[in-house]
């Protein structure tokens, strides 16, 4: 099966990186806003973003004309029952989600492939809900998607082997680096990177270092671009947040529960870079490490 044409469930900044994506490669893509009100400042910053690609040198005009023609935006879920493959970017919440598992079975073709974007929730939960369960499965796609090559094809318990094998052969063509996981909570990327982020809010609430410290240790002595509170930071520390309970609910094990400063800052609406304020102080530049978590907490 070839995928001609995509829908994409949600226009949140990983809905929309995912179809401006398939749109780039060519393919037509309908993009679903999923909360009330008008697409015309979605589909404006769009414009702006790939306008000043073209500005960089790193998209054409005629590439922009191309990916600006083939990319649909909507309030109407019905809008996508001509689809060969639907990617559900959608709110983190697996009631929610089933649901529109629910909905979209009954308005695409039974040949249509439904994909879930989730972090760490169950695929094989969304499944359930379903009739055709052999086509469903996941396609998470890490942020930014437009940069980000990795994307991880999740095999859930009555996944099929041809909509694997689909889904596969779709992520090339868009240029991505696939990787096929079961279907395990957090899968590779996550099951491994929220623990070390978690550890790593453990360790300032030792005293063991600060967070400027911690993040330098890591970038400079491991080569990661980006130190654990500046990676959390641009994920979103309610993302964190929900990241861990859901690892937690299912591994029941003290190093993947929620540590308090984690709790606090989620608590107090510091959520990292989308408010300005997280481990990290973006209302300066350069940004500054919170002092107010530069000390143990108790």
């Amino acid at each position: 099966m070839e995928i001609k044409k995509v829908g994409v469930m949600g226009c949140g900044a990983m809905g929309l990186g995912v179809a401006q994506v398939c749109a780039q490669a060519g393919i037509p893509t309908i993009a679903v806003k999923a909360t009330p009100g008008s697409t015309d400042k979605i589909r404006s910053g769009l414009e702006k973003s790939l306008g000043k690609m073209v500005e960089r040198g790193k998209m054409t005009t005629e590439k922009m004309e191309s990916t600006l023609g083939l990319l649909q935006l909507t309030t109407k879920e019905e809008d996508v029952a001509d689809c060969d493959l639907i990617v559900e970017s959608i709110i983190e919440d697996l009631d929610t989600k089933k649901a529109l598992f629910q909905r979209l079975e009954s308005i695409v073709s039974p040949q249509t492939l439904l994909t879930t974007n989730t972090s760490t929730l169950s695929v094989t939960a969304m499944m359930a809900v379903c009739k055709q369960r052999d086509r469903v499965a996941g396609l998470h796609f890490f942020n930014p998607a437009t940069v980000m090559k990795l994307v991880e094809i999740i095999h859930a318990f009555e996944t099929s082997d041809v909509t694997i094998s689909t889904l596969n052969a779709f992520c090339k063509k868009l240029g991505k680096d696939p990787v096929i996981v079961q279907d395990t909570t957090g899968f590779i990327v996550n099951r491994l990177l929220t623990p070390y982020m978690l550890s790593a809010i453990r360790l300032l609430e030792m005293g063991t270092g600060t967070i400027a410290d911690i993040d330098h240790a890591m970038k400079s002595g491991a080569g990661h671009p980006m130190g654990p509170f500046e990676l959390a930071d641009y994920i979103g520390l309610d993302v964190v947040e929900a990241m861990t309970m859901n690892i937690y609910q299912d591994m029941h094990q003290p190093h993947v529960s929620p540590p308090h400063t984690l709790t606090r800052l989620v608590q107090l609406g510091y959520l990292g870079r989308k408010t300005g304020k997280g481990f990290y102080d973006y209302s300066v530049k350069p940004a500054i490490a919170n002092p107010q978590l530069r000390h143990p907490v108790a």
